[in-house]
């Protein structure tokens, strides 16, 4: 294990934070908070000072980057980036304790949108733009590491990823996460300053619509509104928004096919088919709730809030536009049943959404069908595709594992919620989202839940736990704890 390889990555990882807190200290001083920004300073200083020296001492010992060292930092960049990330939001004493600091740092990094903050009205723009930076920036280390470590290691069925992007094969892990940012960076920022535009076209002050673009493009949803979208009452900007989730739940790599003259890998891809048909059921299914429900709303306000919610919910990313929450869908229990049932799928691979992702999703039921149909032709051969790609054995056996073990971290984290005073609906409720990083649906799903700022602290080491399960390959986190992967 070469400890000097991950150190050397974390501390230019610290670096590039440090990088963004500048420009929320810039915003602090033109709102004429020099307090507030002396303190995003003294956070960049102090995080600079450190990732610089973690990177200058091991400079020299780095070695070899392999799967081990991969693990490894897979798992302890989010934990120290929230550490870092924390700063300036515990130095400027808003969110009280260092816990609160720490939770919605992780929070925002791991693009899951919970937040301990209320009365975001009254919140300097400086802490506003941090967090939703925090998710921007979560959001495109999310995509490198599932395109440049995930899928080369081929974790949870991983191997079945298909990338628009140079391979690259011979170059060491590093090198390739390097690569993968370069190449994703400015389509990133292109798509997100677009996003911001076409929100400041559709009535939003420049300040919001940056600040929700940071929050859109990366499925994150912090908004800079106590009411979110919904105090907007805008069909406009909720139709900005729709498209930019989408775009965020697609791989990225097909983003960056389309800008190099590409469209066809665009049309190629298996979890495009996927996503296509997900919409097309979901616009059914609204369809099929207002026909069937009492709802007060005439069709096309139920329609709007109801496609609204869904894409919200399978791009895991928070955002709703009823004040009522869920209530757009309601009939009996089935809304709460779509919304879980959505967010734990999740976008693409290679995106910044949670859930399990449609590739896994696709697998699991080609699978399913295979088996079935084994029942009428036992000895049929029956190859499982993803588009032109044939899924082996050992990538269905794995996607299993990842969703067998997707189960117990859910119940773990429901029964640890549970023991920290939560009750049992609340408890599963906010397991699922944090685990899916869908984190605003607590109170969509269940409004009867505590705020996160009224759970106690275990409970909120608990769903920060959940959170960075939910953005890192669960089985990359068991690995580990398993004591075979310390031995040499």
């Amino acid at each position: 294990m070469s400890y000097t390889s991950v150190f050397h990555c974390l501390g230019w990882a610290v670096l590039l934070l440090a990088s963004l807190m500048v420009l929320p200290a810039m915003t602090a001083l033109l709102d004429g908070n020099t307090a507030l920004a002396w303190t995003f300073a003294a956070s960049a200083i102090l995080s600079g000072f450190c990732g610089a020296g973690f990177a200058i001492a091991t400079w020299r010992g780095a070695g070899d980057f392999g799967k081990r060292e991969g693990f490894m930092f897979l798992v302890l960049v989010w934990i120290v980036l929230a550490l870092f990330g924390a700063l300036p939001l515990h130095f400027s004493g808003l969110p009280g304790r260092p816990i609160d600091a720490f939770f919605e740092a992780i929070s925002g990094l791991t693009t899951t949108g919970a937040t301990v903050f209320s009365g975001l009205e009254d919140i300097p723009p400086a802490i506003l733009l941090w967090r939703s930076l925090l998710q921007w920036g979560g959001g495109l280390l999310s995509i490198v590491l599932a395109i440049s470590l995930v899928a080369p290691l081929g974790i949870g069925g991983m191997e079945a990823f298909q990338s628009a992007l140079p391979r690259g094969e011979g170059a060491s892990m590093p090198a390739r996460m390097l690569q993968v940012a370069q190449d994703l960076f400015w389509i990133y920022v292109l798509l997100t300053l677009l996003a911001a535009f076409s929100l400041w076209l559709a009535g939003m002050s420049a300040f919001d619509g940056l600040c929700h673009a940071f929050s859109a493009i990366s499925t994150g949803g912090f908004s800079t509104r106590e009411g979110g979208i919904a105090s907007y009452h805008s069909s406009m900007i909720e139709l900005v928004l729709m498209a930019v989730m989408l775009v965020g739940a697609m791989n990225f790599t097909l983003h960056w096919a389309v800008f190099n003259g590409r469209i066809r890998a665009f049309r190629e891809n298996a979890e495009v088919y996927y996503l296509t048909i997900a919409m097309t059921l979901l616009v059914f299914a609204v369809i099929v709730l207002f026909m069937i429900g009492e709802s007060e709303m005439d069709f096309v306000s139920y329609f709007r809030s109801g496609i609204f919610t869904a894409i919200s919910a399978l791009t895991t990313t928070g955002f709703t536009n009823s004040e009522v929450g869920a209530g757009a869908l309601a009939v009996g229990a089935l809304a709460p049943i779509l919304i879980i049932g959505l967010v734990l799928v999740g976008g693409a691979t290679g995106s910044t959404s949670g859930g399990m992702r449609l590739l896994r999703v696709a697998v699991l039921s080609k699978q399913a069908q295979r088996e079935l149909l084994r029942l009428t032709h036992p000895h049929g051969v029956r190859p499982i595709r993803l588009g032109k790609i044939r899924i082996q054995n050992p990538v269905i056996w794995s996607v299993w594992s990842f969703f067998f073990i997707l189960i117990l971290v859910l119940a773990a984290t429901a029964l640890a919620l549970a023991f920290f005073g939560l009750d049992t609906e609340a408890a599963i409720t906010a397991a699922v989202v944090s685990v899916s990083n869908a984190g605003p649906f607590l109170h969509t799903i269940t409004p009867s839940a505590p705020g996160y700022d009224e759970m106690s602290d275990g409970a909120k080491i608990v769903l920060a736990m959940a959170m960075m399960a939910g953005r890192v390959e669960l089985l990359a986190l068991l690995s580990l704890i398993n004591p075979s992967f310390w031995r040499r």
